[in-house]
């Protein structure tokens, strides 16, 4: 427990987010497998456009029911997520991250209705790391990563994010159910445009609220 509790306070501020929100999805994931929560799991962590529940926009960015989803999501958020939480900061990442899962869950809600036949419930966290990643490439355009399945080429993030963000739009524009694929583009351009612009809001805002404190 002493090496446990050295090793968290030993990490940087924004690395413990990153771990913190790792672990809550390891425990939604974890539930998922206990066969006698499946319905409230279906209920709380699944959000399906069409049961009119607003809640699961965020919650079901926190559920995976498949191990390969929750390993593939878990590890995109781990390798990109800690440079940009420690960028942002801690404060300022929670709330990043929290919006990207309503913005990119509520972007597949609405625009899913495009193509009717495309309509099914949905979860997991792609459309939040999604944001991560393109948070990354605004901060850091130019840093080198290996695709999963071409591991021995080497891509700028500048360069691979937007194949993947156009790989997205094909299967959006084609009906693709391999994906929530408008999950994805809603969570990428939010990261984005976050950058852009959203930091200069979140520094307003904390400008406001500590004016008030001092009042």
């Amino acid at each position: 427990m002493v090496a446990c509790s050295d090793s968290w306070y030993r990490m940087s501020p924004g690395k413990r987010v990153v771990y913190a929100i790792a672990g809550i999805n390891a425990a939604v994931f974890a539930m998922w497998q206990v066969p006698r929560l499946m319905p409230k799991m279906t209920k709380y962590f699944l959000h399906d456009p069409r049961t009119g529940r607003a809640y699961t926009l965020l919650t079901s960015t926190f559920s995976h029911r498949e191990v390969w989803h929750f390993a593939f999501n878990t590890i995109a958020l781990m390798s990109f997520g800690s440079a940009v939480a420690d960028r942002m900061g801690a404060e300022q990442f929670t709330a990043f991250y929290l919006s990207a899962g309503v913005i990119s869950s509520l972007a597949n809600h609405v625009l899913s209705p495009l193509r009717p036949l495309a309509i099914l419930p949905a979860l997991g966290a792609s459309g939040a790391v999604y944001a991560v990643v393109g948070a990354t490439m605004m901060y850091f355009p130019n840093s080198q990563i290996a695709l999963i399945f071409l591991p021995f080429l080497p891509f700028t993030i500048s360069q691979a994010f937007p194949l993947l963000m156009a790989y997205d739009l094909a299967g959006a524009v084609l009906g693709w159910s391999t994906f929530a694929h408008w999950a994805h583009l809603g969570g990428g351009a939010f990261g984005m445009a976050y950058v852009q612009w959203g930091e200069k809001w979140w520094r307003e805002l904390v400008k406001t609220v500590e004016a008030r404190r001092l009042k």
